[in-house]
């Protein structure tokens, strides 16, 4: 919305740090809505009414309740929902459903005609009937409240699924509580069938949110009625039916009378049941009877704490799961309220503030998610607009704050808002704060629980329900009634709303309730005043660090304790301030005397430390504990916890209140000690210097230390540096600092290698500071000059990498002129890679029966080596089938070497071996990191290349086949195609070193190709390079796709945001412009190996015996029109929805937006850290690259071998987008919405 349609007075925007009391916020909200009912006629409707609402109280059971309020707001708007974009889901075949930007309500009669024609429909089709269990399943929707509705109608037991449940624990729940019924979503529906064979007491499934138009999920329907046939052949009746079918039903029979629960013949029947998460253990159901849900509905959401609250209209918008009983509580308040209450279109809440912004409410609940990233948002933005102030411009930041807050009032929630409340979990007092003060409304915090209800609005018991209430000491946390200022302890309540136990579960129901009959809450409060009360923690000992993770620290604790020997007790520490944790621990100091005696090892000081630190670790590694599990750091303490010194309870637990008292001043100044230390160790690292061979390993550790702000690393670690939590980036930064400390560069290839560790990096500085590292071919400076911005094609001569000596041994080398026809015994590097692993079983296919592969991988053996390299086809079983066959008798060899070392790092007798022997190599290995700079990508990438050649040199000359990219060509300003016979060195004389996307990788596979054709004309290395495109997802083989690639981020992205451009290119023009250059792997694996196995010259050039060629294996078919804008269409097809936003810079935005908001998990495989990718449109008629002189070999190397599949390079199909997006979900990246075209 406009904030100028914003209906506040201009005084009333200037609110203050202080004016942030409910009472006053209530005032305002209450004069503004004054002045918006006298204009807004949809709020008049839905002003609550005082006559209404006592006739409704004064019914006797819950359906009459409901029943009556239907009956009174029959003309009322009811239910808000997105309706469906008929013309647009017909455009797009109807394969998945799109939405009109608005909300359309249904009337309460409406819905309680469809709420009788449902039921009556159910009883009559005897799919259920008074009595039986009925499961919904589905997010909330008009379609999930007939349904509710329906079960209390016909006097069913309602037994709402959460959508998210394990497999096991929806068994358990269909089960348990012997489902007659489920009606779910099409979204839900397979879960549902999956469970079916072993859940006999189920004998139908409705299927709810149906869209008419929609033919993906009526597909879906008849799938599962097809898929649950062999139970029905078996003698099982089971009947699956939409709804709309049962409400037809209905209607044609005559709509049967609504059942009262006194018909069940039971003193007070189950009503409900409310299955707990299972968080702590299995689902348990916690029973409401007609008596308490006659109370919720004619009471709790009639009621209203403050009179005023009368004189706001109901309008509302709900997200919250219907499972839940907030999500419940706030329909039924709505309808019992005459209200309106909207739905949002999208359960993974993507359109949850542009579905405020279309619902205008009046009235929100908040959880403390949402209300972060309103804040965060915020933030973000105050530190966006205020960069450039200076630290003592508060005035200016002031004003910037306000001026962000004004924009945030009159659009975020909408330009309707009179209050909020918030719940289900803590809100940090700032957030609440900034809350209020942002949008000028009340905000009223709430606590309760499942079993327990409401108990308390901003901090006051409700007394209307709780009965009684008292606290319980809780010794073994130290919380105790006798605390002082203020009582603490675990919360007992009576309350006329708590639930009488759990369904079949009479342990978990006895547990729940004390010796007075008074509930166990669980939670630890502390009591201000009377009836006052403020949440502090749970019992259950979970502690929330600052970056949201939960820690069970007493479980850990009795893992550490119990897994070693040397650790007699540990206390384990940490607040919602921090992301570590630390620990006091006391030492069993027999055994870790004995134990460095043996050692001859003094028992005190360090020593101690650092054993204990190795067990720590040692346990965490075989109980994979997560970082935020391990303390960093920690106290020794010699004397033992005990009862005498209080720091046990009666019953031997730590008492932590105690232990908190003792311990917790000297482990905040340890917090603050660590990351002094951490900047301290950075300034000095920078500043310091002289590094000498015996101070390699501190150095290495110091730097760790401060390039990850982590404390006691041990350099001598076989830890790899990706496991202490490092990145690209961060490998970067420790790189530049070690060479800045020592002078001694150390690649960053050899810091991200996975099979590299902490020790090996010690290792490489230790032996080149003492002078004994291997001689590496050359230096990025020594080749291009310090400090160079510009390289140049001139710069690469082979005289700079290659001694005197290898040159002239190069030059009486046995010429390529001997080689066979057909290579008989390749070598490949970068074997166990995305393309790697095709390209070995592809050679291993073309090799002949006696030929010899020999696979260079990174790993610390041989045999780890082979072991690594085929668990990269154990996707699919066929595929390791295939590898397994055509490894096997030896014809594959897998050796462990790397391509940052010199000769691979291979012996000197195996390598001499390769020389003699080798005939063909395949040169595919590199770093492939797209954010690393050319400087950066120098040593692993050309400098490799550089041991390839010599390789293929040596003793006699090999043919050579060097795996490049088509971005090493790409960026010219041309408007013809870029052809495969132009020289590289022509086309790119030099290259500025700018940043931007891949710049750094292009870079190096330009020079690496400048490389090649310098050996090719000096020395007559035959060569064919080889420029591949996009490598897609494997056409046939399961789970084979490249998953940090670049377009399986976007793939991914756009699956997660649900946004795609109207056209990813120049002019927006959609669908049929710019072409999707990108193949399958197999394809281009199987062409790169043809070409390279068949040494025999094309017909013309038999006499050349040292050719060298350049293939582009690119997707030819410029003028298909298969696009990203075709592709993102395929996506919709698949289920996935997508809304194509028209203005590209609106979808950037938007899409960066949502993609910040995604959890930690999705963020990794989001386009996020690449997104400056799609900052601009690309362009319609980009470059293209010719490949005519592929396609001519590959015919020709079919016609030989008898191939003609070889010839043909695929399109990009839907069928390939759609398995790509099925191996996304076998992979975990993406949820499996609607992908049975996927499978």
């Amino acid at each position: 919305m406009d904030p100028s349609s914003d209906t506040r007075d201009p005084q009333e925007s200037e609110i203050t740090q202080n004016d942030d009391s409910n009472e006053l916020l209530f005032t305002r909200s209450l004069e503004r809505c004054s002045r918006l009912v006298q204009t807004d006629e949809e709020l008049r409707r839905a002003l609550p009414s005082p006559a209404a609402l006592e006739k409704i109280r004064s019914c006797r059971t819950t359906i009459e309740s409901v029943a009556t309020a239907f009956e009174l707001y029959a003309d009322r708007p009811c239910i808000g929902h997105r309706p469906l974009d008929t013309a647009a889901t017909a455009a797009a075949g109807g394969s998945a459903p799109r939405y009109l930007p608005e909300f359309r309500a249904v009337s309460y009669a409406d819905v309680w005609s469809r709420v009788e024609a449902f039921a009556t429909g159910l009883q009559h089709e005897k799919l259920a009937d008074t009595g039986d269990f009925v499961g919904i399943s589905g997010f909330g929707s008009t379609d999930w409240v007939v349904a509710g509705l329906a079960c209390m109608y016909l006097s069913a037991v309602s037994v709402p699924l959460q959508t998210d449940l394990t497999p096991a624990d929806l068994e358990l729940i269909v089960a348990e509580a012997e489902l007659a019924c489920v009606v779910c979503s099409v979204g839900q529906l397979a879960r549902i069938e999956d469970i079916l064979p072993r859940c006999p007491s189920v004998r139908s499934i409705v299927v709810m949110d149906l869209l008419e138009g929609d033919r993906c999920g009526h597909s879906e329907l008849e799938r599962a009625r097809r898929a649950l046939r062999p139970l029905e052949a078996r003698g099982r009746r089971l009947t699956v039916r939409a709804m709309h079918e049962v409400e037809r039903v209905g209607r044609q029979q005559g709509i049967a009378p609504k059942v009262l629960p006194a018909q069940r013949g039971e003193p007070d029947p189950l009503m409900t049941l409310m299955y707990t998460s299972g968080s702590t253990g299995s689902p348990k159901g916690a029973m409401i009877p007609e008596s308490l849900w006659h109370r919720y509905w004619q009471r709790v959401f009639t009621r209203s704490q403050d009179p005023r609250l009368d004189l706001v209209p109901h309008v509302g918008l709900n997200y919250s799961p219907m499972n839940h009983f907030i999500g419940r509580s706030q329909v039924g308040r709505s309808l019992m309220r005459g209200g309106i209450t909207h739905f949002v279109l999208k359960s993974d809440m993507s359109t949850l503030f542009e579905d405020i912004r279309l619902s205008r409410p009046t009235t929100l609940f908040l959880v403390p998610r949402i209300a972060e990233l309103i804040h965060q948002q915020f933030q973000a933005e105050v530190l966006r607009r205020a960069r450039g102030l200076g630290a003592g411009d508060d005035a200016a930041r002031r004003r910037i704050e306000r001026e962000i807050m004004a924009e945030m009032r009159g659009s975020l929630l909408g330009d309707r808002l009179l209050l909020a409340s918030i719940g289900s979990a803590p809100t940090p007092p700032e957030v609440l704060s900034f809350l209020k003060r942002c949008f000028d409304v009340p905000i009223f915090e709430g606590y309760g629980s499942t079993e327990a209800s409401a108990l308390t609005a901003d901090g006051r018991l409700d007394r209307e329900f709780v009965t009684a209430f008292k606290l319980v000491d809780v010794p073994e946390l130290g919380y105790s009634t006798t605390d002082q200022p203020y009582p603490r302890g675990e919360l007992h309540i009576r309350s006329s709303l708590m639930v009488p136990g759990y369904y079949k579960n009479e342990q978990a129901t006895r547990a729940l309730f004390d010796e007075e009959g008074l509930m166990n809450t669980g939670d630890i409060v502390e009591q201000r005043g009377p009836d006052t009360l403020v949440w502090i923690d749970r019992a259950r000992n979970v502690l929330k660090l600052s970056q949201g993770e939960f820690v069970a620290t007493s479980r850990l604790e009795v893992l550490y304790s119990a897994g070693s020997p040397f650790i007699h007790q540990i206390f384990l520490y940490g607040n919602s301030a921090r992301s570590y944790l630390l620990a006091v621990v006391v030492p069993e100091m027999r055994e870790i005397s004995a134990h460095l005696r043996q050692r001859d090892v003094k028992p005190d000081g360090e020593p101690v430390r650092q054993l204990l630190r190795a067990e720590i670790d040692r346990i965490a590694r075989e109980h994979q504990l997560r970082g935020y599990e391990i303390p960093r750091d920690f106290l020794l303490e010699p004397a033992p916890f005990t009862r005498a010194n209080g720091l046990l309870t009666e019953t031997q637990k730590p008492a932590r209140a105690r232990l908190k008292a003792r311990y917790g001043a000297r482990l905040e100044e340890l917090y603050a000690t660590i990351e002094r230390t951490q900047l301290e160790e950075l300034r000095s690292l920078r500043e310091g210097g002289g590094a000498t061979p015996a101070s390699a390993a501190t150095v290495v550790k110091k730097a760790l230390e401060a390039t990850l702000g982590i404390a006691g690393v041990e350099p001598r670690s076989a830890r790899s540096f990706a496991q202490l939590g490092g990145d690209s980036l961060s490998a970067v930064r420790l790189s530049r600092l070690i060479e800045e400390i020592s002078g001694v560069d150390v690649p960053v290839g050899l810091v991200l290698n996975p099979t590299s560790s902490i020790r090996a990096i010690a290792d490489h500085l230790e032996h080149a500071l003492a002078g004994e590292s291997p001689r590496r071919a050359a230096r990025f400076d020594e080749v291009h000059g310090a400090g160079a911005e510009v390289v140049r094609a001139a710069d690469l001569r082979l005289d700079r990498f290659l001694g005197p000596d290898e040159l002239a041994a190069a030059r009486r080398a046995t010429p390529a002129a001997a080689l066979p026809p057909q290579a008989r015994v390749a070598l490949l590097t970068g074997a166990n890679g995305f393309l790697g692993r095709f390209l070995a079983l592809e050679l291993l296919e073309r090799l002949p029966e006696e030929g010899r592969l020999y696979c260079v991988v990174r790993s610390p053996d041989d045999a780890l080596a082979f072991d690594r390299l085929r668990a990269t086809y154990e996707s699919d079983p066929a595929l390791l089938e295939r590898f397994d066959a055509l490894s096997a008798h030896g014809r594959l060899v897998a050796l462990a070497g790397d391509l940052v070392e010199p000769r691979f790092g291979l012996a000197d007798d195996l390598y001499a071996h390769l020389c003699a022997e080798i005939d063909c190599v395949v040169h595919n290995g590199a770093l492939v990191n797209h954010a690393l700079s050319y400087p950066q990508l120098f040593e692993p990438n050309v400098l490799g290349t550089v041991e390839a050649i010599r390789l293929a040199l040596a003793h006699r000359v090999k043919s050579m086949n060097y795996v490049s990219t088509i971005a090493a060509v790409g960026g010219l300003d041309r408007s013809g195609p870029i052809r495969e016979d132009e020289d590289i060195r022509e086309l790119w004389p030099e290259r500025a070193l700018g940043a931007g996307y891949a710049v750094g990788y292009a870079t190096s596979k330009w020079a690496s190709e400048v490389l090649l054709q310098n050996a090719h004309d000096a020395l007559g290395l035959p060569v064919n390079v080889y420029r591949p495109s996009g490598i897609m997802a494997h056409s046939l083989y399961r789970s084979q796709i490249n998953v940090p690639d670049f377009f399986t981020r976007l793939l991914c992205g756009i699956v997660y945001t649900g946004l795609a451009p109207r056209s990813f290119y120049e002019g927006g023009r959609p669908h049929r412009a710019g072409h999707y250059d990108g193949l399958p792997v197999d394809a281009v694996a199987r062409s790169i190996a043809a070409v390279a196995v068949d040494r025999r010259p094309p017909a013309g050039e038999e006499g050349e015996t040292a050719r060298r060629a350049t293939y582009h294996v690119v997707n030819p078919y410029w003028d298909d029109g298969i696009s990203l804008d075709v592709i993102v269409s395929w996506v919709r097809s698949a289920g996935y929805p997508v809304e194509r936003v028209d203005d590209y810079a609106a979808w950037y935005a938007a899409f960066r937006d949502r993609l910040m908001q995604l959890s930690e998990p999705l963020r990794r495989h989001s386009p996020l850290p690449i997104l400056d990718a799609w900052e601009r449109p690309a362009r319609a008629d980009g470059e293209v690259f010719d490949a005519e002189r592929l396609l001519a070999r590959l015919r020709q190397l079919a016609a030989r071998g008898g191939a003609g599949d070889l010839a043909i390079l695929p399109h990009v199909s839907e069928q390939l987008i759609h398995k790509y997006l099925g191996d996304m979900v076998a992979l975990g990246l993406v949820e499996p919405t609607a992908v049975r075209a996927a499978s």
